[in-house]
């Protein structure tokens, strides 16, 4: 293996078993779960509210288990040593911190659950004035039975 060795890095440091080698810091943010995009969802008309209602039920779920366990993401340094401090600061980084952090997506995964609730809500007003709109052009042929 080429690069630096741990001693070069931190004088008396050994690695552990399956440790990699030392080297420049990784981008570690290709770990965390990409947020699912958008698709179509189909859902009966009648069951829209139904639907929407689950969802968010749902979403307030996902927000209250972040909010309460946020400040259990975040950890401090056990120590003032550099690598306490810059390994606690990447954790930090890239689990509580910032758009782009685990919390980040799941605020925005929350997010778009609350867009979807939106959407599904809109849908079924939507097809509820569709439906009666119907109803009155051709409230008059169901009385004939045509």
């Amino acid at each position: 293996m080429s690069g630096p060795s741990y001693d070069s890095v931190v004088p008396g440091l050994r690695p552990g078993p399956g440790a990699p080698p030392p080297g420049p810091p990784q981008d570690l943010s290709s770990a965390v779960p990409v947020v699912p995009a958008a698709a179509d969802v189909l859902v009966h008309p009648d069951k829209l509210l139904d639907v929407a209602r689950i969802v968010e039920e749902q979403a307030n779920a996902l927000e209250d288990q972040l909010l309460t366990r946020l400040g259990q993401l975040r950890i401090d340094a056990p120590s003032a040593d550099v690598i306490s401090t810059q390994s606690v600061q990447a954790w930090n980084s890239l689990i509580a911190d910032g758009d782009r952090s685990y919390a980040g997506q799941v605020r925005e995964y929350v997010a778009g659950l609350k867009r979807l609730v939106s959407q599904l809500r809109e849908a079924a007003k939507d097809y509820k004035v569709s439906e009666e709109e119907k109803a009155a052009v051709f409230g008059d042929r169901g009385k004939h039975g045509a």
